[in-house]
């Protein structure tokens, strides 16, 4: 397990240098449209459909330490193509450009997606379900402090090449960040190849895993736990374009104000994961979840009040979207914990590829809604202003999904009090033994 925690925490370093943002940031370079802001969202995510073939490559490979190890090697040498395709002079055009960059981010996602579908299945396996929670927490912070060195990696790089080299192009900071990012990714492995493989588990080699991917969408428990997250997606996808271009293009926040801020969420996030990880495995995961998912909801409300003038309401999306920790560590749990032990990876390849095509598809449809709107001469600022309140009722409506979350042992409304006053008793008979 502590070799799982490095792993994640040099992973999440080399994400915080070479983030969504940074590609986006270098697609605005080259003048990318709303539509190509949303493919750089979205085509991860249709690529990532090919890792339904994973629990059956996994079946008949027979060494899943060996295919998680290469598929992130893999996705660390193709990342560092994001820093040369993004030379001007190397590609005909900036639409070009921008195709390869998007090319390049949709490879690399794809097999790091395959790398995390084999990562869960082996992790299902090396930690025992009853402290699964409270892993999870301690997994979520070392991926919050790693994602906050890469932050602040990636904005002194920023800001030094711009002291050292003030003539050079904007985007080249942007480039060297990705590539040291690749570097780290690399490194990642080493802690994997350190792990014990557990190849002689049943989940090592799984079983009929088309079949399996089947009942994993169309039979409760899971089918409910994919509806939560599509819904979820589906909302996110929406808002995404929107999202991520109005802090550049409206408010005129740079960058490193950007990463600033994410790395603000982060600290955040790495204080509260390991609690929430606790009270998981205390009350279950979904009430857990849907406490994070009403604090999360009110995040786009900030984005509606920001302005250039008062730009600062944008912090406070980044205060609330801290709940995500919660949000994370429950979905992390509960998406093993509803898989069946001894064949959990097909389960959890058709959450990953089932949520992130309805993200996609979303993601784009709204990209394309929102240069329409533009190309209509409708208000920029209404579209945004009715894209953040949409966003906000959307998710609120997903926490429904998750009130019908069978989760054997997860705490109820009904039982708060009886559980309340239990907890009472356990702390004075706890003082009586101290008196």
């Amino acid at each position: 397990m502590a070799l799982a925690y490095l792993n994640a925490g040099l992973w999440s370093v080399g994400n915080g240098l070479v983030s969504t943002t940074l590609i986006i940031y270098l697609a605005l370079e080259h003048k990318a449209s709303g539509l190509a802001i949303s493919l750089i969202l979205a085509a991860p995510e249709f690529a990532g459909l090919l890792r339904l073939a994973v629990p059956a490559f996994m079946a008949r490979v027979r060494r899943r330490k060996l295919i998680c190890i290469v598929a992130y090697a893999a996705s660390a040498v193709v990342l560092c193509a994001v820093p040369l395709v993004s030379w001007p002079e190397l590609l005909p055009s900036r639409s070009a450009t921008i195709t390869a960059l998007v090319a390049s981010w949709c490879i690399y996602h794809l097999l790091e997606y395959s790398g995390t579908i084999t990562l869960w299945s082996w992790l299902g396996d090396l930690v025992p379900g009853r402290i699964r929670g409270r892993f999870c927490g301690h997994r979520e912070r070392w991926l919050a402090a790693g994602g906050i060195a890469g932050i602040i990696f990636t904005i002194a790089l920023t800001w030094l090449w711009g002291k050292v080299l003030p003539t050079s192009a904007s985007w080249q900071p942007l480039a060297a960040s990705a590539a040291v990012g690749a570097l780290f990714i690399v490194a990642a492995v080493v802690p994997l190849i350190l792990m014990p493989a557990v190849e002689y588990m049943p989940s090592a080699v799984p079983r009929t895993p088309w079949r399996a991917l089947l009942r994993a969408t169309f039979q409760p428990p899971y089918s409910r736990l994919l509806a939560f997250s599509c819904f979820f997606a589906v909302v996110n996808g929406i808002t995404g374009a929107a999202q991520n271009m109005y802090p550049q293009r409206v408010l005129k926040v740079s960058y490193a104000g950007m990463r600033t801020l994410s790395g603000m969420m982060r600290v955040g996030q790495s204080g509260i994961a390991p609690a929430m990880g606790r009270l998981t495995d205390a009350w279950g995961n979904r009430p857990v979840m849907i406490l994070a998912e009403l604090v999360i909801a009110t995040g786009p409300l900030f984005f509606l009040l920001a302005t250039p003038e008062r730009w600062w309401w944008l912090i406070g999306a980044y205060v609330v979207w801290i709940a995500y920790a919660g949000l994370n560590v429950g979905l992390d749990n509960v998406k093993l914990k509803l898989a069946p032990e001894d064949n959990n990876a097909p389960y959890l390849s058709a959450y990953y590829a089932i949520s992130d095509l309805a993200y996609a598809t979303s993601t784009v449809m709204g990209g394309v809604y929102f240069d329409q709107l533009l190309a209509k001469g409708r208000d920029a600022k209404a579209i945004y202003a009715g894209l953040f309140v949409a966003g906000w009722l959307g998710r609120t409506l997903s926490t429904i999904f998750l009130f019908r979350l069978p989760e054997p042992g997860a705490l109820r409304l009904r039982d708060l009090p009886g559980r309340i006053a239990s907890w009472r008793r356990v702390a004075a008979s706890s003082v009586a033994g101290r008196e």
